[in-house]
């Protein structure tokens, strides 16, 4: 039969027009649309559904999902980080962050640079524990991510096998004019390798000496900087770079301000302390009572039943050298061992550096491990290079430098900061790579620092969050009974039963606070005390770069009250009003959308928008506390309206305001604890 059916029947397929059965797949009526034609959909899997589901029942805040759990859900941040980079590690859209920071009070675009408060706060918003990753760890990806095996290595630098010993890293300190210049020359003298070269024809900031000790032949680095400022310098970047301390003090003089400044720097560092008591060949010396003095800053003599070596010496004359350098070797065998691999590439820090007119970046280094040679491709913080040549302190051409060794430098693209860690690497173009990464990393921290450390307002919160539970101090005053009282007082505060909150004074003095003062704070997140006495411009200048929190004070229970209020977590800032503007209101404009506006001329100072204004007639206050809720200029929405130019301003509800009020416009701010 015709189509395949019955004889006499309809062809099969139904006798519809096409001949086929109608559906996907059949011919019919899919043409060029495909499956199931014009409006055919495709039957969503179980798993599609079920996914859906989850994704519509999961919490979310501002379109951002949050994860399942109590809050804590880990996330770590590099130093810097954006909201895209936290956005891609959500796998969300950055400007559902951008929304979310807004009700939270934070205004951001999405590739600004955040500190790590900012952080936290969205994080436990969305419910995540926001680790930001600090200097160390994040220098150590960025190696760990061009290759470096660091775990490997220092399981190697560990590997007893491997170690040798090395010598000791010596800084010298004391008070100015108390020799310790003389004392680095006599020093120098002994060398019993360059005794008949003579001084040194060039200073690098370091030298090597050898000393015979018991028989042995033993070498000492001796750092010749500045004192206890380079050491702090050096401190403040991550770099430990000195094993042992000398302490210098005149036996005529006694202890200075200096020589505490010098010591309060080396305790805290924890460095073993050799005290060299100088001048000794002068009638008026008098040894002992430097040791009792000193006894006051736990620095106890071994004839006292302590366990600190002092060895009376004269710079001048040269003697008591030999017994201050096998004291330094004694003290170095019984409170350290020193040991490192000279097998590998080197690693080191630098000690100093200078830009030279005929050579280009010139970096003194101290190699902590490994062996330097000449040739080698270095990174030295943000700037790399190839070793073109190497000095040492009597200028003679060094092919490699093993650990402890101080040697110049040369070849760098730029000249690297003091404290500066550097390393040598496999070639020039991955020096410059990790060197342009480490730029770009330290700038996008600097961007989101919030350039504020430890005040006494966030001592209270600090210790609530377990960060801290000890508020250092650094005192210094216009004369020395005043400092004295003031330490004594603030020492004998009592917090109460059961708090685990402690105060130290890591450093006084007397005259203006330095920029050495506020170093140390910045290492040790201390906050300085100024009683009567103010900054040095450039120490003001670094304490604001670095929010070091410095108070001043002229009345000594001013001062007690505060670090009292601040251990018990009382302490609240003080607000001053201050005047900012006043504008006289010449028209009143009326407006059924926005109220009275005030026709206004700016007669001194600014008008803000947002800022607080105070509504006087006739001398007496008729509004108090409102805001510039809008700002024109002619047509024009503006921010800010200087004194002579004319402005419209609206104060929002308020609209009692009358031609020839006046409108004074001020801002508070916290108020300086004089």
């Amino acid at each position: 039969a015709p189509g395949g059916g019955r004889p006499g029947g309809p062809p099969r397929g139904g006798g519809r027009p096409g001949g086929g059965r109608r559906g996907p797949g059949r011919g019919g009526t899919q043409g060029a649309f495909g499956r199931g034609g014009p409006s055919g959909r495709r039957r969503k899997s179980k798993r599609a559904k079920r996914q859906e589901m989850e994704e519509m029942q999961a919490p979310s805040v501002g379109g951002v999902k949050v994860p399942h759990g109590d809050g804590s859900t880990p996330l770590r941040l590099r130093r810097g980080a954006s909201l895209a980079d936290f956005a891609e590690r959500i796998e969300t859209d950055p400007t559902n962050l951008v929304t979310i920071l807004f009700h939270l009070g934070e205004m951001a675009t999405i590739t600004q640079s955040l500190d790590e408060d900012t952080f936290k706060v969205l994080g436990e918003e969305l419910g995540y524990k926001i680790e930001i990753v600090s200097p160390e760890d994040e220098d150590r990806e960025l190696l760990e991510s061009f290759g470096y095996d660091l775990e490997a290595e220092e399981l190697e630098d560990e590997d007893d096998d491997l170690l040798q010993p090395r010598p000791p890293v010596v800084t010298v300190m004391g008070h100015v004019d108390h020799g310790k210049t003389r004392t680095l020359d006599a020093i120098r003298k002994t060398n019993v390798i360059d005794r008949e070269s003579g001084g040194i024809t060039q200073h690098i900031g370091a030298y090597q000496v050898t000393v015979d000790h018991e028989g042995e032949e033993r070498k000492m680095t001796f750092l010749d900087t500045p004192g206890h400022e380079a050491f702090t310098a050096m401190r403040a970047r991550g770099a430990k770079a000195t094993d042992v301390a000398v302490l210098v003090v005149a036996a005529d003089d006694g202890v200075m301000p200096q020589t505490i400044e010098a010591l309060n720097h080396a305790q805290s560092a924890g460095v073993p302390i050799v005290v060299a008591v100088n001048k000794v060949d002068k009638p008026e010396a008098n040894p002992d009572k430097v040791m009792q003095q000193l006894t006051e800053y736990n620095l106890i003599a071994e004839e006292y039943g302590g366990d600190t070596m002092f060895v009376k010496i004269s710079a001048k004359q040269g003697t008591g050298i030999d017994e201050l350098l096998e004291s330094v070797l004694l003290t170095t065998d019984a409170a350290l061992d020193l040991q490192a691999n000279p097998d590998r590439e080197a690693r080191g820090v630098a000690i100093e550096a200078k830009l030279d007119r005929g050579r280009g970046a010139v970096a003194t280094v101290l190699v902590d491990s490994g062996t330097l040679r000449q040739g080698d491709a270095i990174v030295c913080g943000s700037s790399h290079g190839r070793v073109r040549a190497m000095f040492d302190e009597n200028g003679n051409t060094v092919e490699e430098a093993g650990p402890s060794r101080p040697v110049q430098v040369l070849g760098l693209s730029s000249v690297p900061r003091a404290g500066d860690s550097f390393m040598v690497v496999s070639d020039d173009r991955t020096a410059r790579q990790i060197a342009e990464k480490r730029d770009a990393l330290e700038r996008n921290a600097a961007a989101a620092r919030s350039r504020k450390r430890i005040s006494l307002e966030d001592f209270t919160k600090a210790i609530e969050e377990g960060k801290i539970d000890m508020l250092n101090l650094i005192l210094k005053g216009d004369v020395s009974g005043a400092v004295e009282a003031l330490e004594d007082s603030l020492l004998n505060i009592e917090v109460g039963d059961g708090d685990e909150v402690g105060l130290r004074i890591i450093h006084r003095g007397v005259g203006a606070i330095t920029e050495n003062d506020i170093n140390l704070a910045t290492v040790d997140n201390a906050i300085v005390i100024g009683f009567n006495v103010r900054p040095e411009a450039n120490a003001r200048d670094l304490a604001d770069a670095e929010g070091v929190d410095v108070r001043y004070y002229s009345v000594i229970y001013d001062a007690i009250d505060d670090i009292e209020a601040a251990l018990k977590g009382m302490l609240k800032p003080e607000y001053e009003e201050v005047h900012i503007g006043s504008a006289e209101i010449r028209e009143v404009f009326r407006s059924s959308k926005f109220g009275n506006i005030a026709g206004s001329i700016v007669r001194d100072g600014v008008i803000k928008r947002n800022a607080k204004v105070r509504l006087t007639r006739d001398g007496v206050v008729i509004g108090d506390n409102l805001a510039v809720e809008s700002l024109r200029r002619f047509k024009d929405d503006v921010t800010e309206v200087r004194d002579g130019y004319e402005c419209g301003i609206g104060l929002g509800k308020f609209n009692d305001i009358r031609e020839g009020d006046i409108l004074e416009a001020f801002e508070m701010q916290e108020k300086p604890r004089d």
